[in-house]
């Protein structure tokens, strides 16, 4: 049982690194951005959209010693500074921003907007979200160069859009289990998990007032969240029922159709859409100093494309295999190779 409550951990999809943020740190208020309506790519709008955020660390007086560090999917900056999200930032020169990406309950959301509640709210793309950011920083923050953007999972995703999107805008990109595009394996557990929340009783077809919990959803998840061999060393077979059990006690539990949609943004990623449906006419489109950290073993994002990309793009690239699976964001090799880059 202590194994499995230690799993439950992990399950987060957030590193479960220390809270080590250095003495120099200030700053970890929730803050908020009003945009005002903001229009979509699809040409739909978000009503009153807002933009949460946290800064950690000083601006220096040029104003050019910011990074961004937007979350993953179905996370908060609140969950992401709780687990230690930036810690291999070193904020006595960097001024981190960490970036509460839409549809994640804090920024504009199904769950939180007012006058486009549930599935009344427009579907957004991760070139929304860093469509958001970037006039969050121009025009609320008046920030107008990054020194870096950092991300991992759906966070990495939208640095690889920044990259392509504002190619000038940053001087470095750190992207950690992203890719560039979805593969057909992708595309496939993804379907097959927005079908198993939406065929849940509780769900009723996106207008609930309870938070429906999908076992079936959630149990999908973690086949694949990790590896068979994680799995088997950190659940033995007899503790099973209680493993199962214990995920139900998960105090992070995401708004269903927050989840969906931003699932929905993942499944549409493409950063070759605005360079003729090619990755190596949007490899020629970086200008930034770029790293790549792909695990072959991640059964979330397929890493085959991101290898691929970093390729073309000369990135710096570690490839790793690790039977954390998509998980290998609290590993030390990674917050060292990071913090390193960052650092150069």
């Amino acid at each position: 049982m202590k194994q499995a409550i230690l799993f439950l951990v992990v399950i987060l999809q957030l590193a479960t690194r220390q809270n080590a943020y250095s003495q120099a740190t200030t700053g970890g208020r929730q803050q908020y951005a009003a945009l005002g309506d903001f229009t979509l790519e699809n040409g739909q709008h978000i009503v009153d959209c807002k933009i949460g955020y946290r800064t950690f660390g000083k601006l220096n007086a040029t104003r050019s010693n910011a990074l961004i560090y937007p979350t993953s999917g179905g996370s908060t900056t609140a969950m992401m500074e709780l687990f230690g999200a930036g810690t291999e930032v070193d904020t006595t020169r960097f001024y981190l921003i960490l970036v509460d990406a839409l549809g994640n309950g804090v920024s504009s959301s199904p769950s939180n907007s007012v006058s486009q509640p549930k599935t009344s709210f427009p579907q957004f793309s991760i070139r929304d979200m860093v469509n958001t950011q970037y006039k969050m920083l121009i025009d609320k923050l008046n920030i107008h160069h990054l020194a870096a953007v950092v991300g991992g999972s759906m966070g990495a995703c939208q640095a690889l859009q920044w990259a392509v999107s504002c190619p000038d805008f940053m001087d470095k990109v750190v992207a950690i289990e992203g890719t560039p595009k979805l593969t057909t394996y992708d595309l496939l557990w993804m379907n097959t998990y927005k079908a198993a929340v939406k065929s849940d009783t509780a769900y009723h077809a996106g207008n609930y007032t309870v938070n429906p919990d999908s076992r079936l959803a959630t149990h999908m998840m973690q086949l694949i969240l990790t590896t068979p061999a994680y799995l088997n060393n950190a659940v033995p077979a007899d503790s099973l029922s209680a493993y199962l059990a214990s995920l139900e006690k998960n105090p992070f539990k995401v708004d269903a159709n927050n989840f969906l949609w931003q699932t929905d943004a993942v499944m549409k990623q493409d950063i070759t859409t605005k360079a003729g449906g090619s990755l190596e006419n949007a490899a020629k489109l970086i200008k930034a100093k770029l790293l790549i950290i792909a695990n072959k073993q991640d059964h979330i994002i397929n890493q085959t494309l991101a290898i691929k990309f970093a390729e073309m793009t000369k990135a710096q690239l570690i490839v790793m295999d690790n039977d954390l699976g998509h998980l290998i964001f609290n590993e030390k090799s990674v917050i060292e190779a990071t913090g390193k880059f960052l650092g150069e």
